[in-house]
């Protein structure tokens, strides 16, 4: 399961702790930036967070010092703690999420991509004939090699 976070939400996470120690508690997924160029995400690195001493993380390893129900991670309202932008691998996100794209675009786009004007139903994708040629080798080979 992967955690995505909006860059100025706020997150905590509890756990009940069982015996004091050292243990690695990392969250896989995304921080997602809202930009009027588009939309962005990162990955989560441990500095995004607060450990359970309500320090900013350099590692997902943390020492528990004491055993029962605990915010374990935390990222407090607006974004904090804050990363610089050039610490954070940043990829702008494709499309629209959420948003199907309308007739005319499908359109425009699949005679780009294709070279027809022949629109298939939606979710069907294009139906391509199969490779005859490649279909034979296959059964050719499994002929010649037995089962």
């Amino acid at each position: 399961m992967s955690l995505i976070i909006g860059e100025d939400e706020s997150f905590s996470l509890t756990a009940n702790i069982t015996s004091p120690g050292f243990q690695r508690i990392g969250l896989k997924g995304y921080l997602i930036k809202r930009t009027s160029n588009g939309t962005y995400v990162a990955s989560l690195i441990p500095q995004m967070f607060y450990g359970v001493s309500g320090e900013q993380l350099t590692t997902w390893r943390q020492e528990f010092t004491e055993a029962g129900d605990q915010i374990i991670l935390s990222r407090g309202a607006g974004g904090y703690p804050k990363v610089p932008d050039e610490e954070l691998y940043w990829i702008k996100v494709n499309g629209r999420l959420g948003q199907p794209r309308t007739d005319e675009e499908r359109a425009t786009r699949h005679a780009e991509r294709f070279g027809t004007e022949e629109l298939p139903p939606r979710g069907t994708g294009r139906l391509q004939e199969p490779n005859w040629g490649a279909l034979a080798l296959i059964a050719l080979a499994i002929l010649i090699l037995g089962k």
